[in-house]
């Protein structure tokens, strides 16, 4: 079995293999679209982009979705939604297609994760007010929560957030 430095392993993990470049601050989040081809950021300099993943290049810019920094991001699984998460407690929910957009109302402190369920109905959100909270993304309505006790398991199966399952 050949075997190859830790130099040269960490050299190809950490070869960038595109640079998408537009925001003005740190990119704090990202969510990819299920065909792979397209991705959302959201960064501190208040924007959140659509990426063409094939080109490299900027698709869309959503210049002040947020007051404060852009937090979280995530594309719903059939692409109908994207939401995006503030540092003033913000939470956007916006349709795709129609390009119309709702606020969330009802955190207190900054948005830190959000995710959306596997069949793309709702929003589960967490925030620095420790609590955590389930909303319709159809209706923009809080359907639980909020949930200030935290177990251990995850609310949707799934999440790469660390949300968890409240009692």
């Amino acid at each position: 079995m050949a075997s190859t430095s830790k130099a040269a392993a960490n050299k190809s993990i950490l070869t960038p293999s595109m640079t998408l470049k537009g925001h003005g601050e740190w990119i704090v989040s990202m969510s990819y679209f299920p065909d792979g081809q397209r991705m959302m950021s959201g960064s501190r300099d208040k924007t959140t982009r659509r990426w063409d993943l094939k080109t490299g290049k900027e698709i869309e810019e959503w210049r002040d979705v947020c007051k404060e920094e852009v937090f979280a991001v995530a594309v719903s699984r059939d692409s109908r939604w994207v939401v995006t998460g503030g540092g003033s407690a913000e939470l956007k929910v916006c349709e795709v297609k129609t390009g119309v957009a709702k606020n969330l109302q009802g955190h207190s402190q900054r948005i830190s994760c959000i995710d959306i369920s596997e069949d793309n109905t709702l929003l589960a959100s967490g925030s620095w007010d420790k609590t955590a909270r389930i909303w319709n993304l159809e209706t923009g309505k809080l359907v639980s929560g909020p949930f200030d006790r935290v177990m251990h398991r995850e609310v949707f199966e799934g999440l790469g957030c660390p949300i968890t399952e409240i009692g």
